[in-house]
């Protein structure tokens, strides 16, 4: 877990009942001075009496976070948003809770939490944190610029926005990022490795992803990344180990069990590699890879009905995406379905030559460019 988080994950709201009785106003005072068995027996007490209160029941599940009993914390939290769903700081102290399990919900909470109040950086850079966990870097850079925003004088939010541009293709913004501050030996290894995979420039990557590695085996970004180098110079083999390494540090990392998915089907173990692609769309929503590669697996087994179920679901996301129409095509020619075939035929069709349009304005602009 990263300083940054570890010291964001310090942070809860306090909830308190304006009308409290003896009992809650004990306990809220027993937590603050860390004595957490007299504060249980006073929430406890408390909740013979009212057993609906969502005050109670949250600052309970404090005293069990607090005591790392995190699955106890969870199910108290849920309870007390049932009690009162708008006791909107429930949503933030239960997604720090699951934060420290690696559990993904997070985010849901985060977001939810943010509805009730937008823009409070806290909860931006958190969930800004948690979306690079699960690789979806686009909208991890949504909010840490708001975060960064709203707060440029915190300069722990520039490494992680600086991985993210870099993941997004944006290094240009990385490298001004960086330049802000002064990077440690593992930021800068890590992130010029990074740089450098994106250019092709494997060798140079590989010797820097592993100095980063080197400098913290913990890193599960840096063994993600060094995994999918292995990836790029099929080395199948090699990947699959260092991104199983990266899911047992951080268990929501829905692209590394995507990879692990496809590599574990590439290298002939297609059984063992479908619950990792299933439990990568467990972990990220609208995420279309997994479903075409589970759609690819079962049409050739096959299983058309199948194959048809993850490849509409596939095309919905990415309506544009050529391999998904041609893929869907096909499966809707072998269930005898001709005229629903034809239009994803047409579709890949226009998807090639809008392809081809783009390649040639390219092309006249760089020419254009080259004349002056």
């Amino acid at each position: 877990m990263s300083p940054v988080l570890i010291v964001l994950l310090g942070f809860l709201f306090t909830l308190s009942a304006q009308t409290a009785s003896d009992a809650l106003a004990a306990g809220q005072a027993a937590m603050q001075s860390g004595d957490l068995t007299l504060a249980e027996q006073q929430f406890r007490a408390y909740l013979k009496t009212h057993p609906s209160s969502a005050e109670a029941l949250s600052n309970l599940a404090a005293v069990h976070a607090r005591r790392e009993q995190y699955p106890e914390a969870v199910r108290l939290y849920e309870q007390a948003l049932k009690a009162n769903p708008r006791l909107y700081p429930i949503h933030f102290n239960l997604a720090v809770t699951l934060i420290r399990m690696k559990d993904p919900r997070a985010i849901d909470h985060l977001r939810e939490f943010l509805k009730a109040r937008p823009g409070e950086p806290r909860a931006q850079q958190l969930l800004g944190l948690c979306l690079i966990e699960t690789g979806d870097n686009r909208a991890a850079i949504t909010e840490l610029e708001a975060a960064y925003k709203a707060n440029p004088a915190d300069r722990s939010i520039v490494p992680s926005l600086a991985y993210a541009s870099v993941r997004a293709g944006d290094e240009n913004r990385a490298r001004d990022l960086l330049a802000r501050t002064e990077a440690d030996p593992f930021q800068s290894a890590f992130l010029q490795g990074l740089m450098e995979y994106r250019r092709e420039r494997y060798a140079e990557a590989k010797a820097l992803l592993q100095k980063a590695v080197d400098i913290d085996p913990t890193s599960a970004s840096a063994l993600a990344a060094l995994g999918r180098l292995h990836i790029a110079e099929h080395e199948d083999e090699q990947a699959i180990l260092l991104l199983r390494k990266a899911i047992q540090l951080n268990p929501s990392d829905a692209e590394s069990h995507y990879q692990i998915g496809v590599l574990l089907d590439r290298t002939g173990k297609t059984d063992e590699g479908i619950p990792f692609l299933n439990r990568s769309l467990q972990l990220r929503a609208g995420y279309a890879d997994p479903h075409y590669q589970l759609g690819r697996i079962a049409y050739y087994r096959n299983d058309y009905p199948a194959a048809l179920q993850e490849l509409e679901k596939a095309r919905k996301i990415l309506p544009n995406h050529e391999s998904i129409r041609l893929l869907l095509g096909r499966t809707y020619q072998a269930l005898g379905r001709e005229a629903d075939a034809k239009t994803e035929f047409a579709a890949v069709r226009r998807i090639k030559e809008a392809v081809a349009e783009r390649d040639r304005q390219r092309i006249e602009s760089d020419a254009l460019m080259l004349e002056k």
